[in-house]
């Protein structure tokens, strides 16, 4: 996992949620990317102190991570929860659902569903045609299913955009029994797939169903195709995956952000991996209960680090111009046991904060004014008032304003020498539960 571009996606989104936000006053589903990494764990014991561990492993490497804190769990957006859900996933079909496909004498092939799409449409409105086209194909497909042997599937949706728009479209791993002719059940659910897609108004060419069968590639390679993390570095096509959006949407691509917030109202409240009743019907724990077997024993971190958690809370503010948590993370790394250096970062990060919310003050005057006056000459366009008492009114809004703006602009470099005075909390090798 690449930490700091991770931790620079989840900014990145944070604040195109927020930005969305403040101009339609709607939340997307999903939004909790703003905090996760940030807030403290619902289950915390020590809700006002934020902690990072830092590792020194066997190989060498150096990693850190934030302590005792609530992650938001959607793996369409937050790449952070996306990368630790598909490790899981991919874990889980390789150690635990191969090996009881096999023991019932079952066979997995891996099914892609598509449909024609373009960038000009409404996308929420298209995935939700398509996922009810779905829901139609599979009930349409049951005895079908049932008739090759398959017991259930797990599900994982890929969702990347390019110049056509949303490519929304699915991965099926389900089981079948030796001696199908997948050639004859192929043709029988491209008919069916095609059927359900035309009841909702979407289409696909024979391309839009694709099987493939056991034998013809790498079980290790399904695992890591279905469950795999959004981290293709090229493709034949011009899509991109919702993450490189929002890399291309933090060096200034208005196009990329754009296309961001379209695909994550579309996507909203849709789960990105889905096992359906094929863990139970073989005796195995699901994803959720099944915890990874680890190959050796934890080592206990090398260092903690701790600060006020509401330092925490600003210094990785959305709405901040710089990267908080990137810039924190990189610095415990490369730091290691150098907890001044970390904590001065959060010190610096929460005034330039605070720095920025005081300049912006002007600025937001400014606006008021301009909403102000456009409601003034609107009364008078009504004949509410008269010309005379628009103008006087407008003048007296343009001095209440100067004087503000003169006001903040002195109080700016006043506040800053009193702003964020923390306490500074250094602490080594303490003694916490990492179980």
């Amino acid at each position: 996992m690449k930490y700091n571009a991770t931790a620079i996606q989840q900014h990145e989104a944070a604040s195109l949620l927020n930005r969305n936000y403040r101009l339609t006053k709607k939340n997307i589903l999903g939004d909790g990317v703003k905090l996760c990494r940030r807030a403290k764990a619902h289950n915390t014991v020590n809700s006002n102190t934020a902690q990072i561990a830092v590792h020194q492993h066997p190989n060498g490497n150096i990693t850190s991570t934030m302590h005792d804190v609530a992650l938001c769990g959607n793996a369409h957006l937050c790449s952070y929860c996306s990368s630790v859900k598909a490790a899981h996933m991919r874990n889980w079909i390789n150690q635990l659902l191969m090996s009881a496909v096999k023991k019932e004498g079952l066979l997995l092939g891996l099914l892609t569903l598509t449909a024609w799409h373009q960038r000009e449409c409404d996308w929420s409105k298209f995935v939700a045609n398509f996922f009810s086209a779905l829901t139609d194909f599979y009930k349409a497909m049951r005895r079908d299913f049932d008739s090759i042997g398959c017991i259930g599937r797990v599900r994982a949706i890929e969702t990347p955009i390019g110049s056509n728009g949303l490519h929304v479209h699915p991965h099926d791993l389900f089981t079948y029994k030796a001696g199908t002719d997948m050639e004859a059940f192929k043709k029988i659910a491209l008919k069916k797939w095609k059927s359900a897609l035309r009841k909702y108004g979407l289409r696909c060419s024979k391309k839009g169903l694709d099987i493939m069968v056991d034998g013809t590639f790498d079980p290790n390679y399904i695992a890591k195709e279905i469950a795999s993390h959004d981290t293709k570095k090229s493709s034949k096509s011009d899509l991109k995956t919702m993450f490189q959006l929002l890399d291309d949407s933090a060096r200034g691509d208005k196009q990329a952000s754009e296309d961001w917030i379209r695909a994550a109202k579309a996507m909203q409240g849709r789960d990105r991996f889905n096992v359906g009743q094929l863990a139970n019907k073989l005796g195995i724990p699901s994803p959720s209960d099944w915890k990874k077997k680890e190959g050796e024993a934890k080592t206990e971190p090398a260092n903690i680090i701790e600060y006020p958690q509401s330092q925490h809370l600003m210094a990785t503010e959305p709405n901040s111009q710089r990267n908080g948590l990137a810039m924190i993370l990189r610095t415990a790394r490369q730091s290691l046991s150098n907890n001044m250096a970390t904590i001065e970062i959060v010190e610096a990060l929460c005034k330039d904060y605070t720095k920025q919310r005081l300049l912006n003050t002007p600025i937001a005057a400014a606006k008021a004014l301009e909403r102000n006056i456009n409601t003034i000459e609107q009364l008078f366009e009504l004949n509410a008032i008269t010309q005379e008492v628009a103008e006087d009114l407008i003048e007296r809004a343009i001095v209440e304003v100067d004087l503000l703006q003169q006001l903040k602009l002195q109080e700016i470099n006043t506040k800053l020498q009193v702003a964020l005075t923390p306490q500074r909390h250094v602490k080594a090798n303490a003694e916490l539960d990492f179980s």
